[in-house]
């Protein structure tokens, strides 16, 4: 989906399947365009184009801000696979915009690729403040704990300071890469405590199950993760089921499409 100045562009198809886009200059209303890529399908970065060389015909200046950005898990050359986060960056850096704007990227190598091919690209990380906002709505108390899933995630936020961090690490298998256990690296669980689990991205949830059934087990009374993205995959994972060690999902409306009981919206102030 994309919105432009916080409308809609109306997109639909033609019989063969081919992206028709809507005119949608005659109501733009500022000189200084925000195209706003909310990523669902590889039909939203051809729209994406259709849109910006529409806006280039009548010389309008446009910034792009990416809620989740495409491919961004695949951001290293692996042997048999293409290298799809460099071609989509590649991609988008060909359509010229003023400025790009990624929300939480999955690593650094996106915001590197984009400024390899020349773009003025910022990033943004929103768990930095919704973590505060989290703490508020569960009473955070002095017993209880951040917690990192993995290393990647314990980079990522780095740069705040969080309090009682716990700090877990996937057991990889080395020839098959397979995540085969996930394991308490740093920190001891208070008891009775309250723990909050804080990462970019959740799909099906295995991961933050694992750490949340070891936090339990270890004395832990209740378990929120707060993730920047979430896959509508949430609903075929474990992770919103009774029996989850997952008490309350929050996250944004950056990729996620459904609602549930078990999940909280967070809303993005400024772009």
């Amino acid at each position: 989906m994309l919105k432009i100045n916080g409308k809609t562009i109306v997109t639909e198809k033609y019989p063969n399947n081919e992206t028709k886009v809507k005119d949608f200059i005659g109501e733009l209303e500022t000189n200084e365009d925000l195209l706003e890529l909310k990523y669902e399908t590889d039909e939203d970065l051809i729209a994406l184009m259709f849109t910006k060389k529409r806006l280039d015909e009548m010389d309008r200046k446009t910034k792009l801000f990416i809620w989740y950005m495409p491919y961004s898990r695949m951001d290293r050359e692996i042997a048999g696979d293409l290298f799809t986060l460099k071609y989509v960056c590649d991609f988008i850096s060909t359509l010229n915009f003023e400025q790009v704007t990624v929300m939480e990227p999955h690593s650094h190598k996106t915001v590197d690729l984009f400024r390899e091919f020349g773009v003025n690209v910022r990033d943004i990380y929103p768990v930095k403040d919704w973590v505060y906002e989290v703490m508020d709505d569960i009473n955070f108390k002095p017993n209880d704990h951040i917690v990192y899933p993995d290393k990647g995630a314990k980079d990522r936020y780095a740069d705040i300071a969080l309090p009682n961090l716990l700090t877990f690490d996937k057991k990889r298998n080395p020839e098959t890469g397979q995540i085969e256990g996930i394991e308490l690296e740093d920190g001891t669980v208070n008891q009775d405590s309250s723990c909050i689990i804080i990462d970019d991205l959740c799909s099906r949830g295995g991961t933050f199950m694992g750490v949340g059934k070891t936090l339990k087990e270890n004395g832990a009374k209740n378990v929120s993760l707060l993730v920047a993205h979430c896959e509508d995959a949430i609903f075929d994972g474990g992770i919103l089921k009774e029996d989850s060690p997952i008490d309350m999902v929050y996250t944004s409306n950056s990729i996620l499409t459904g609602t549930h009981p078990g999940i909280k919206t967070l809303t993005l102030r400024g772009r």
